[in-house]
């Protein structure tokens, strides 16, 4: 019966620690192409109700941003509000990404960012020249 605990209590321990350790990821490397944060002019169906002296809605943003690699090139976007955590993408700089269907997660110091793909193009290497 002992023997019996013991094993229930490690197999759930090492369950626990696998879920914990969270997917792992194909991580590539890829450069920044193109950064670029939009906020809407205007915002449909939110308001602020002035009589019951509610906070201001979020700011929407619209943050678009590029990643290429030498065989792919990669238009992500995040709908969000202005106050959310934001990547530290710098056109030209080094980024670490993987790349799951249509999902991009970068990978920063502080964790992931998980970004939608909007589009993605496959390079097509040009054949080598016959002399």
């Amino acid at each position: 019966m002992m023997k019996h605990l013991a094993l229930t209590i490690a197999v759930g321990l090492m369950t626990v620690n696998a879920w914990a350790a969270g997917p792992e990821r194909a991580w590539q490397a890829g450069t920044w192409r193109g950064v670029q944060i939009v906020r809407p002019k205007i915002v449909f169906g939110v308001s602020r109700d002035p009589r019951t002296n509610s906070p201001a809605p979020a700011i929407a943003e619209v943050r678009t941003y590029v990643i290429e690699t030498d065989d792919l090139h990669l238009e992500l976007k995040e709908n969000t509000t202005a106050d959310a955590r934001r990547i530290d993408a710098t056109v030209g700089e080094a980024v670490t990404f993987a790349l799951e269907k249509d999902t991009v997660y970068i990978k920063e110091a502080d964790g992931e960012h998980k970004l939608a793909v909007t589009k993605k193009i496959t390079k097509i290497s040009a054949p080598p020249r016959v002399p």
